[in-house]
């Protein structure tokens, strides 16, 4: 009995703390030319580990999915028919992180701060 529980402890996998995510948040960053930019972003928790994003940088709208894992949250997106990858850390003052597009040089940065 006590060597099924100890299998069952290292088979199951402790659960995530929720997401304490802001519902919104100011972005700004630089693409990967070095020009900058600045927009708005919604956050909506779907799950312990994951949640959906939407960036508007200028006149365009980004759609997103993420899962977060300890103290990064990464999430895909679409932009010009391609797909790209941001890499968030938590830090004190929002999120920050790097981001790609497939197929294309260099990378971003991307700063959201949030809003009250």
């Amino acid at each position: 009995m006590l060597c099924t529980l100890a299998l069952l402890a290292v088979a199951l996998p402790a659960s995530a703390d929720p997401l304490s995510l802001a519902s919104r948040y100011k972005a700004s960053g630089s693409n990967p030319d070095g020009s900058k930019y600045t927009g708005t972003t919604s956050v909506t928790v779907i799950s312990d580990t994951t949640y959906t994003i939407v960036w508007k940088i200028g006149g365009a709208t980004y759609e997103g999915f993420g899962m977060r894992l300890n103290d990064s949250l990464a999430a895909t997106y679409m932009i010009d028919g391609e797909p790209g990858l941001v890499i968030y850390k938590v830090d004190g003052d929002g999120l920050i992180g790097p981001w790609a597009i497939r197929g294309h040089d260099g990378v971003g940065t991307k700063h959201l701060r949030p809003l009250s």
